[in-house]
């Protein structure tokens, strides 16, 4: 049984490292939840790695932190979900990780787009696949994302969808859009805690755990109104912008130049889709929302030897994703034991 309740996106290495630290020294179950566009078997934006690479970095972690307890999981595993609607990209995605023993796959068909039924069954022949390569692993269903098709709109339609998906499978999460959302650094949803508490409530017998995406930025008072409701959470973005953050201020403290890092990251367009307004915000801003998607460039990296010359920038790092990290586990996951 999946005892952990909290998972957070590999944004770079160090946050991989962190999850794994912290899972050692406090004893603690978590999870890595990896999306496509991070990390896939034709690579990502994370370190550039590959599916492989990254398994051999968590390999790493392991031998480092014996005592950790994360679980590895793949996010919205589906057509879509990195710009590319094939079937054979998503299959691929499925027998990678298997392979590369990811113990918990997300399967979220909703981007396909010709109708809930053909959905559902595409569904259920990717379901079967995972389970004729693993007959082990996990598995999440349903979707938080607003902009697909097929979402249920009513709690008959959501339970006519759970019975589907136990049919074929026990899932381990179902997941709905409980009004959190993320944008540029906050948290500007409003939790419909009536609606979540009803989903909860019809799938507790069924042993089903409901799961939050975009729990990033969440108040204290956000957080515990979640409690009893809420069975697990992610956490992504939050963790690369706090690693942003952390480096460009340490860049001011020892007065480094951080504009080459600043513009690249601006030029690269990838804040946009995190922007709540169209008007032109400040670089410097824009970088601490999306530096992330920029730690695999060469003027980071010349940014971090600059730094290391000067702090100790790996341990700065280490600790402020630590700090995020045990936040959310004493907020959400203390009382799912």
């Amino acid at each position: 049984m999946l005892r952990a309740s909290m998972g957070f996106g590999p944004m770079s290495s160090e946050a991989i490292e962190a999850v794994f630290s912290y899972s050692h020294q406090r004893e603690r179950p978590l999870m890595l939840v990896t999306s496509k566009n991070q990390i896939d078997y034709g690579g990502g934006y994370v370190n550039n790695w590959n599916t492989k690479q990254y398994a051999e970095y968590l390999d790493q972690m392991r031998r480092r932190y014996p005592a950790g307890d994360v679980t590895v999981c793949r996010d919205h595993c589906g057509p879509g979900f990195n710009g590319r609607l094939d079937l054979e990209d998503t299959y691929r995605t499925i027998e990678v990780d298997i392979e590369a023993r990811f113990q918990l796959i997300h399967i979220d068909f909703c981007h396909q787009h010709d109708g809930k039924a053909q959905q559902m069954a595409a569904s259920k022949k990717a379901i079967q696949h995972c389970l004729q390569l693993n007959p082990s692993v996990m598995l999440e269903v349903g979707t938080d994302d607003t902009n697909c098709s097929g979402i249920p709109v009513s709690m008959r339609e959501l339970r006519e969808e759970v019975a589907f998906f136990r049919d074929i499978c026990e899932p381990t999460f179902y997941v709905v859009n409980t009004g959190a959302l993320v944008k540029e650094m906050r948290q500007v949803g409003a939790f419909n805690k009536g609606f979540a508490l009803e989903v909860a409530e019809s799938l507790r017998p069924l042993g089903i755990r409901l799961k939050e995406h975009q729990g990033d930025y969440l108040a204290s008072e956000e957080l515990k109104e979640r409690h009893g409701i809420v069975d697990a959470m992610n956490v992504a973005p939050q963790l690369g912008a706090v690693q942003t953050s952390a480096v460009l201020h340490e860049c001011l403290r020892h007065g480094i130049e951080a504009d080459d890092f600043i513009a690249e990251v601006f030029a690269g367009n990838k804040w946009r889709k995190w922007m709540l307004h169209s008007a032109l915000p400040d670089p410097r801003y824009c970088a601490r929302v999306a530096g992330h998607y920029h730690f695999a460039s060469d003027t980071y990296k010349r940014l971090l030897d600059r730094l290391a010359a000067v702090t100790d920038i790996r341990k700065i790092i280490l600790d402020a994703l630590d700090g995020v990290i045990e936040r959310y586990d004493s907020a959400i996951a203390t009382d799912r034991q």
